[in-house]
């Protein structure tokens, strides 16, 4: 009876770290996005976080013409 036990409580265990191991790489962000989006100029960069915040209508015009030509000028693409 022990032994059925015991074995019940292995299996659930198994069970769970398969469920685990395929749930958390789904959870987070592919390495290969964050790779690229590092590898863009920093201004680029502030160029795609002012388009953010203009998609929630607080952003500044003159700020977003300004950091997609210094987005330009460093080589990046907007």
């Amino acid at each position: 009876m022990s032994r059925e036990r015991s074995n019940r409580k292995i299996l659930r265990f198994a069970i769970l770290v398969l469920i685990l191991a395929v749930a958390i790489p789904e959870a987070r962000p592919s390495s290969s996005q964050n790779f690229a989006r590092m590898q863009r100029p920093y201004s680029c960069r502030l160029f795609d976080d002012e388009q953010r915040k203009c998609a929630f209508g607080s952003c500044d015009k003159r700020t977003v013409h300004r950091l997609r030509n210094e987005c330009l000028r460093d080589g990046g693409r907007p």
